[in-house]
């Protein structure tokens, strides 16, 4: 193979892994919502903190976590699929 079909290729790859992290991530988070974050007691007003404001701090961090690391595999990526260029 070429070296430019070979670039294509693990080009490919990296981005099926890409795409595989990312649903992992989605599945990973959805679990967490609906096993951690959802069942956090019918006692609304209790405790030092309400649970309805915990639930929306933790389902916040939770988006906040996805998209770090959404941004974090795509930067990954970027880095190392750069096309080099010349120095203009």
């Amino acid at each position: 193979m070429t070296k430019v079909a070979d670039r294509s290729r693990a080009s490919f790859v990296a981005m099926l892994l890409v795409v595989t992290a990312s649903w992992v991530l989605i599945l990973a988070e959805t679990y967490v919502f609906f096993v951690v974050v959802r069942p956090l007691g019918p006692a609304i007003h209790t405790g030092d903190i309400p649970s309805s404001v915990a639930k929306i701090i933790l389902t916040a961090g939770l988006g906040a976590l996805l998209v770090s690391a959404m941004l974090g595999m795509s930067r990954l990526y970027l880095r190392i699929f750069r096309t080099p260029t010349s120095p203009s």
